[in-house]
């Protein structure tokens, strides 16, 4: 078994230990915030069609075009491109999982759920937020890359928790977005919020959207 294999088998017994009984892991990764980018100038059309979403993100990574569709509240802190949905939507309480992109989470699906697991301290080194769209989408890809490579020793001592957690039925489609610096999924709810988040590489990207169909 090669290194990254071998990383990816130990992420999964660690997820494991903290399903329910009875429950199947499907497939997990790390992930962490993709930065949109903010301008008081810009505003978003407020209506597209949900399910195509994630085809209006694959053409740019930034900014969402689409435009048919049952309206959508944005809420005022949304970052461009990257997260739609009001306060207290689904789309909305995963990105609060990601406060910055020095964060990273694992992301699972199982037969039942979509999780977010932190472990008790953090993972990785603080990555400043600081700088242009460019610095921050490389500063978010290489924060996941460090923790695809692995905690240190201590770390992976270090059990996972759930922090965030929602029944499977509520995750409408689960894309993985082609081109862009990093691996990008999109994750679109019922409740018509969305979020795009990072996996380490466009590899992992496409196997965690195979998984949601089961």
């Amino acid at each position: 078994m090669d290194e990254p294999a071998a990383r990816r088998a130990e992420l999964l017994t660690q997820v494991r230990a903290v399903l329910a009984p009875g429950e199947t892991l499907r497939e997990a990764c790390w992930v962490g915030r993709v930065p949109g980018r903010r301008s008081a100038g810009e505003v978003f059309r407020a209506a597209f069609n949900p399910l195509r979403v994630a085809e209006g993100l694959a053409g740019d990574a930034v900014g969402v075009t689409a435009s048919t569709g049952p309206e959508v509240e944005w809420y005022e802190a949304a970052r461009n491109g990257v997260l739609g949905g009001p306060p207290g939507s689904l789309g909305v309480g995963l990105d609060e999982q990601l406060p910055e992109p020095s964060v990273v989470r694992v992301l699972a699906l199982t037969h039942r759920r979509v999780l977010v697991l932190r472990r008790a301290r953090p993972v990785g080194t603080r990555v400043p937020a600081a700088g242009g769209l460019r610095d921050r989408l490389s500063a978010a890809a290489s924060q996941v890359r460090a923790a695809w490579q692995g905690p240190g020793p201590v770390d992976r001592d270090v059990p996972l928790e759930v922090a965030w957690q929602v029944g499977l039925e509520s995750l409408v489609r689960l894309d993985a977005l082609p081109g862009g610096m990093i691996g990008r999924l999109a994750l679109l709810f019922v409740d018509g919020s969305w979020i795009v988040l990072g996996p380490p590489d466009s590899a992992t990207a496409l196997r965690m959207a195979a998984s949601r169909a089961g």
